[in-house]
C-alpha cells in the first residue's frame, strides 16, 4: 500500500498533470469521435510518461542500501489500454480510463547501466472530457 501511496503522490506532483490537448473535441461529440479523441490523447500522454521514465533512468534516485548505495528508477512500458464511459452529464459527457504498467528498476551501479526490474505497478488514470478537452 505504501508503494501505491508514493506513486499517487509522485503522480500528483508531476508536471504531466496539467490539462493536455493533443486531441481536443467538440463537447457534443459522438461516442466514436470521443473514443478516437481519447485514444489520441492517451498516446500523447503515454509519450510524456515514457519521456519521464527516460529522464529517471538517466538520473536515478540514489538511496543507502545494506552494503552500498542503490540506484533506482521507474519506467512505463509501451503497452496501455483505454476505456471510454459515457457519464450522461452535459458538462462532462465522457470519462476516459488509461491503464498501463510502470516498472521499478534497481541498478547495481550508480549510472543505471546494469539494472533489473524489481516490481511492476499497475497504474490507472482517469480523465474527464470537459469543454472539449481531456482533463486529469
Amino acid at each position: 500500500m505504501r508503494g501505491f501511496a508514493t506513486l499517487f503522490a509522485v503522480l500528483l506532483a508531476a508536471p504531466l498533470l496539467a490539462v493536455a490537448d493533443p486531441a481536443s473535441l467538440d463537447p457534443d461529440a459522438t461516442p466514436t469521435g470521443a473514443q478516437a479523441s481519447f485514444e489520441a490523447f492517451a498516446r500523447d500522454w503515454m509519450a510524456h510518461v515514457q519521456e519521464r521514465g527516460e529522464r529517471e533512468r538517466s538520473n536515478p534516485r540514489l538511496s543507502p542500501g545494506a552494503r552500498e548505495i542503490v540506484a533506482t528508477y521507474r519506467e512505463a512500458g509501451p503497452d496501455f489500454e483505454t476505456q471510454l464511459e459515457a457519464t450522461g452529464r452535459p458538462g462532462t459527457p465522457y470519462v476516459g480510463v488509461l491503464r498501463y504498467t510502470e516498472n521499478v528498476y534497481t541498478c547495481s551501479d550508480l549510472h543505471a547501466t546494469d539494472c533489473h526490474a524489481v516490481s511492476a505497478l499497475p497504474v490507472t488514470e482517469v480523465f474527464r472530457l470537459r469543454d472539449g478537452r481531456w482533463v486529469y
